[in-house]
């Protein structure tokens, strides 16, 4: 700051800041100033009045659901067929329409008339394999592992319950093939849910929700609360969908456990891809054969194979592979090769049978092992020739399944052309020697295939 006095100046130049700050040191000023801001600030002030009044009195239009809900129009928005109907507002061409405002291309399996009492149907949305994961997020992959074709989802809006709004979502899943749907279902289904399985349905109510498994087709309805006209709703679009939607045979493989083995058949699933955490382990048939409350986890398991060659071929992959989990330990009276699990303490082994695969995994003993062997070797020798005729590998075994849950295993690589010389010794892909080590003749020591994608 400038001393008193510094520059000739009097006391009152003396100052930094000015005293007065609205005082106007210019002598003149236009009119048309004062116009320019009078005109801006009677602008602002009515963007400001026009918005607190639109606030205050909505469009009607804006509330008008009649693109979404099955032609009842809100109160106070015009009649379906009214110019201002929001999807005309909003340009889409209109499609030749079911009764719920979609196209029967939209609604796919879904059934006609879902909507009943006091539901009414709201927007369909349609999704394939590709862009699934815009409706699902992170869930896309597991469904896609299953070889999923498509998702139709609709949602039903009901009356208000306790002050909110009630609604019950369904998620339609085309997975191709029922047993992809059992898998699906199954992987999804809580560890100790019983499953009832009926008239080609395999399903089961839980709180709020329901999953169905029926043909081709998995269905999952999700109520928004657990109040008595949700629950009913949620009951009622369960029997529908298992009285519309086309029933099959079940696989092959409840034939074995179930028909022949007398397993219950919500004991039974699919895996398509990774069973076991093993990478070739694909298009197994299993069932679980300790109670749910158990601290076992034994399975017996199947798998069907081109011809009886394939068959012994992939029975060595699964002894490898329960070999990398542990050491040997013995054989069955029928001359299995079974092993011990490093950290479990359980047995496992895998043999053939004419073109077919199996084996048991996690039993608690030799004797409990040696014995489901026997049982699901004698079940494969007495199948019918029309459950033999249908025990045949997958037919989409071959393409890659979608997603990060399913993708197949990559090829082994292609051997070096007779006229490459072979990496000398030390050298990387060198030969290793002749004679194996202690590890590889008891099958222990191998790496295993990582990455678990069963369900």
């Amino acid at each position: 700051m400038a001393k008193q006095g510094d520059g000739g100046g009097t006391k009152g130049e003396d100052r930094i800041f000015v005293r007065d700050g609205f005082r106007s040191f210019r002598r003149t000023y236009r009119v048309r100033e004062v116009y320019w801001g009078a005109g801006t600030g009677a602008v602002l002030i009515g963007i400001v009045g026009w918005v607190g009044w639109k606030g205050v009195h909505p469009d009607p239009t804006l509330f008008d659901m009649s693109a979404a809900l099955s032609g009842n129009a809100s109160a106070g928005a015009p009649p379906v067929d009214a110019p201002r109907r929001a999807s005309e507002r909003l340009g889409a061409p209109r499609a030749p329409a079911t009764e719920s405002g979609a196209s029967a291309e939209q609604r796919g399996p879904l059934p006609a008339g879902l909507g009943a009492g006091a539901f009414q149907e709201g927007k369909v949305g349609h999704y394939s394999a590709d862009d699934m994961y815009i409706k699902i997020n992170g869930r896309a992959g597991y469904f896609q592992s299953f070889g999923a074709r498509s998702l139709t989802t609709i949602a039903l809006e009901g009356p208000a319950a306790g002050g909110a709004p009630s609604s019950v979502d369904i998620e339609l899943y085309d997975l191709g093939e029922s047993r992809n749907a059992i898998g699906a279902y199954n992987g999804e289904r809580p560890p100790g849910v019983e499953a009832t399985v009926a008239d080609g349905s395999t399903y089961h109510f839980d709180r709020n929700a329901a999953f169905l498994a029926r043909g081709p087709y998995y269905a999952r309805f999700i109520g928004s609360d657990e109040s008595a006209p949700v629950v009913a709703e949620v009951r009622r679009l369960l029997e529908l969908f298992r009285r519309e939607i086309q029933g099959e045979a079940l696989p092959w493989g409840f034939a074995l456990f179930v028909d022949a083995l007398k397993y219950p058949a919500s004991a039974v699933t699919y895996v398509k891809s990774n069973a076991f955490s093993f990478g070739f382990a694909r298009d197994v048939y299993k069932v679980s054969l300790s109670p749910a409350d158990s601290q076992e986890d034994m399975e017996a398991f199947v798998v069907a194979a081109a011809d009886a060659a394939a068959a012994l071929e992939q029975a060595g992959r699964y002894a490898e592979g329960f070999g990398s989990l542990g050491a040997a330990a013995g054989q069955t009276p029928a001359k299995v090769k079974l092993f011990k699990d490093e950290y479990l303490a359980t047995y496992s082994g895998a043999t053939a049978y004419e073109r077919w695969v199996f084996g048991v995994r996690g039993a608690p003993g030799v004797s409990r092992a040696a014995e489901v062997l026997e049982q699901v070797r004698a079940g494969l020798a007495g199948l019918p020739e029309a459950v033999r005729a249908r025990a045949v590998p997958s037919a989409d075994l071959d393409a890659p399944a979608g997603g990060d849950y399913g993708a197949a295993p990559a090829p082994d690589p292609a051997p070096l052309p007779a006229s490459e010389p072979a990496p000398a010794a030390g050298a990387p892909g060198a030969e290793r020697s002749s004679e194996p080590d202690e590890a590889e003749a008891t099958g222990a020591g191998k790496p295993g295939e990582e990455g678990s994608d069963e369900y």
